[in-house]
């Protein structure tokens, strides 16, 4: 399967819709930002990680002492990072015990958020929230990225990307040993050979027509110092820093290119993305300020300033340049033919959801609800062959996801969301059955009931959980954590039959209307 990676920097990429203007602004204050390259590589002592359980209590990675311990960073707003967590689901399984322990670290999500999604997918090893000093300890340039280290905390294997079983049994099999982790398959001797010979367009060219895994990491290094011994021009060194992940360094250049070109569009954005990589957010925030004021038509400029006060948790503060952005992107959306792909519409699409995701921060169950069925718009006229099809399934999923989030975080009684299903089917289950992913989240350990109500005749709804369905409704008790995961199923009668108007209701709680 061939490995799609959600690079960090893919947040800030480039959006073609948008049209440049200029006027005359001052440069961004600039901001002592930390060195990320080069750090925690394999066989060097783990830098230390101390975070913040979904319970509260302190996780630290000295707690996982003389034990090899998988160290996964990731976020539920990375598409890979969702993709990949069933295999490590299915790894845990298998490989942890008494010398082996798995971590989740999310250092750019509040709890609410983490906790609904883990609790849906049924993740079974501890997540501590850490902060962007862990990112530049750990050297992350992607997400996700997963740190294998062994008994006395040296690092034994680094993965970007969707890590697949049989790799992560083969690394933690490494870590046991003590050996360095290594990567050589025919595809990734040619890449290195390629690149220590200075072929860079021919290696980049050979990486774009692969279809199995290579080592990222190490080719994007390898990449760096090719284009960096071949660099003639600043913005040439800059950019091949940016794949050596020194972006301190491309960050120097570009502030020196700014002091004499101060109003150079390309050149701010160039300077607030290498802040993003640096997480330095108050320096990215100023820099995407100057951004806005140079180019006020430009997508990227109002998502960056958005972005940097996200990331800052200044959710309040990240509204107004979301909501340009968006307002930006739905109106590209809305003037751009389809086509083949649906890519303006992808576009508002995703926006909305980062736009969604603050709203849910800030507990505004209004305007989450209303930019997440902005997105689901948006995300419904994707042609379902194009390339951003997998955007149709994760819509409903984030916003599922999101309203749970919102509902634990206000608190004050039940409350029921509910998409279409996404997951893995029961077995058993008719293609004809309608399916959705039902959420409840209420007080830890309360008994709740739910019921089905508006069928028509011959209709079954059923409630599945834990291997078991309960037509018509159930009577459960929320565990610990406040949140239950249901597949809700409506049967026909026959195949083609429409529902109707059906309900699904919560004693004490909200009712939500089914989707046809």
């Amino acid at each position: 399967m061939k490995r799609v990676l959600s690079m960090v920097a893919a947040l800030v990429a480039g959006v073609l819709l948008a049209r440049c203007s200029s006027q005359t602004a001052t440069a961004p204050a600039v901001s002592a930002s930390p060195e990320n390259s080069g750090t925690a590589p394999v066989g060097s002592v783990a830098p230390p990680f101390t975070g913040t359980g979904l319970d509260g209590a302190k996780i630290s990675s000295a707690d996982y002492a003389g034990k090899v311990l998988v160290l996964n960073f990731w976020a539920t707003w990375c598409p890979p990072c969702r993709a990949e967590t069933p295999d490590l689901i299915a790894s845990y399984g298998k490989l942890h015990g008494d010398d082996v322990a798995f971590l989740g670290a999310d250092t750019s999500e509040g709890p609410q958020v983490v906790r609904t999604f883990t609790s849906i997918r049924g993740v079974p090893y501890p997540t501590a929230l850490g902060t962007a000093a862990d990112y530049n300890a750990f050297g992350i340039s992607a997400l996700p990225t997963t740190i294998v280290i062994d008994p006395k905390g040296i690092v034994r294997a680094r993965w970007i990307g969707g890590i697949e079983p049989a790799r992560l049994a083969s690394y933690v099999a490494d870590a046991r040993a003590g050996r360095n982790a290594t990567y050589r398959t025919p595809e990734q001797k040619k890449i290195d050979a390629l690149l220590a010979a200075g072929k860079i367009a021919e290696a980049q060219s050979y990486i774009a027509g692969l279809t199995v895994d290579y080592d990222y990491e190490k080719t994007q290094l390898e990449l760096g110092a090719a284009e960096l011994k071949a660099a003639k021009t600043p913005l040439e060194k800059a950019a091949a820093f940016g794949d050596l992940n020194r972006f301190a360094d491309a960050a120097a250049i570009y502030r020196g290119l700014l002091a004499k070109k101060p109003d150079d569009v390309k050149l701010v954005g160039l300077m607030t993305r290498a802040y993003y990589r640096l997480h330095d957010y108050p320096a990215m925030a100023a820099s995407a300020r100057q951004w806005t004021r140079l180019a006020p038509g430009d997508v990227d400029a109002w998502d960056n300033l958005g972005l940097a006060a996200e990331r800052a948790h200044d959710f309040a503060a990240a509204v107004a340049p979301y909501e340009k952005a968006v307002g930006l992107l739905v109106k590209a959306a809305n003037a751009t033919p389809i086509g083949k792909d649906g890519e303006a519409q992808a576009f508002a699409a995703d926006e909305s959801l980062d736009l969604a995701d603050v709203y849910v921060a800030l507990g505004d169950a209004k305007n989450a609800a209303r930019v997440f069925a902005l997105s689901q718009k948006y995300a419904n006229l994707i042609p379902a062959g194009g390339r951003y099809k997998a955007m149709k399934p994760r819509v409903p999923e984030r916003t599922i996801e999101g309203m749970a989030a919102v509902a634990m975080a206000r608190g004050g009684g039940t409350s029921v969301s509910l998409a279409k299903w996404t997951g893995a089917d029961l077995p058993g289950s008719l293609k004809s059955t309608l399916k959705y992913r039902l959420v409840v989240v209420g007080s830890p350990n309360a008994r709740v009931a739910l019921t089905a109500k508006g069928l028509k005749p011959g209709w079954i709804a059923s409630f599945c959980a834990d291997g078991l369905c309960s037509p018509g409704g159930v009577k459960l008790t929320l565990p610990g954590i406040g949140v239950k995961t249901y597949e809700f199923q409506l049967v026909p009668p026959k195949d083609g039959d429409a529902p109707g108007a059906v309900t699904v209701l919560a004693d004490g709680g909200n009712a939500v209307a089914v989707p046809v």
